[in-house]
């Protein structure tokens, strides 16, 4: 579109006169050396930090809702702090596992060298390794698939660093627990192939000890269909705990050993009534069915050995 620019004719004796630039801040007229900001203009003496009033004009700050601050207050206000060294982050991050570093904050656990742009990192449930740290670690290496697709996304995992996870390569962001979305920023659980964090594990697939009744996630003792904490199935005659393969007795939710004698005669009025005893197998501290050992591709035998979930 034709745009005309028609100039209308002016009085001679009524020059036009110029808008008045008010402060943003303190509403006066803005006269001799003015600041502009954006689309607003200061007097350089209005133009501080909201949080502590000191002068912005000679230095950086930063815009939040509308309000101006200087660099101190608006990190320690809003400011995110690298996971590795503890400073404040600015300019270029690396986001990992729910952490932000900066480039070179992000190293590997057991060498301490930053991991190169592209380079995989190995996450075993704890700690983040690169390639040569985390080799030694395998008792029975795997070749990782050539592809480069995101087990969590599905897309191409391109120019960014690569988590390997469950023998399977994650985007840094996409390792989640799979009922709570939140991602994995240190010890998870598996449970056929699909990670989780410890607290949705056990709501999910957890077991409860019989006497105390909180989740098992170590050692489990069962007996019959009932397990407990080692340290929570005591004999209810002597109150001594049971060792791995000891044989015991179980009535109910009530378990002794067979051959205590600090309850004679108890013992002799239960064994009139001898079809109420149960005689289960010797006692096996073992994990419970239903919890799959967490398996860290790099260290996965020797885990399975421990029978013990991190």
């Amino acid at each position: 579109m034709l745009a005309l620019l028609v100039a209308h004719p002016q009085e001679p004796h009524h020059p036009a006169e110029k808008p008045v630039i008010h402060c943003h801040k303190c509403g006066e007229p803005c006269k001799g050396e003015v600041l502009r900001v954006q689309a607003r203009h200061f007097h350089i003496k209005c133009f501080t930090c909201k949080v502590c009033g000191c002068d912005l004009a000679q230095g950086g700050f930063f815009i939040k809702n509308g309000e101006y601050l200087c660099t101190l207050d608006y990190q320690r206000m809003y400011g995110t702090r690298c996971n590795g060294c503890g400073e404040f982050v600015e300019g270029e991050v690396v986001t990992a596992l729910g952490k932000t570093y900066h480039p070179n904050c992000f190293a590997c656990t057991i060498c301490k060298r930053p991991f190169p742009p592209g380079d995989r990192v190995t996450f075993n449930g704890r700690d983040c390794l690169c390639q040569m740290c985390a080799q030694p670690m395998s008792f029975s290496p795997k070749e990782v698939s050539s592809t480069s697709n995101c087990a969590g996304c599905g897309r191409d995992i391109k120019n960014g660093q690569a988590l390997l996870a469950l023998d399977k390569q994650w985007h840094l962001g996409c390792f989640k627990c799979k009922a709570c979305g939140k991602v994995l920023t240190g010890e998870y659980i598996s449970k056929d192939g699909v990670p989780y964090c410890e607290k949705d594990y056990q709501v999910l697939f957890g077991v409860k000890c019989e006497a105390c009744h909180q989740f098992i996630t170590g050692k489990v003792l069962e007996a019959g269909d009932k397990h407990y904490h080692p340290s929570c199935a005591r004999c209810s005659r002597c109150n001594q705990m049971f060792t791995e393969g000891e044989e015991m007795y179980l009535q109910g939710s009530t378990v002794w050993h067979p051959d205590c004698k600090q309850s004679t005669k108890a013992e002799d009025k239960l064994r009139h009534s001898s079809s109420e005893f149960f005689y289960p197998k010797s006692l096996v501290l073992r994990r419970p069915r239903s919890a799959e050992l967490l398996s860290p591709p790099c260290i996965m035998n020797s885990i399975k050995k421990l029978r013990q979930v991190l």
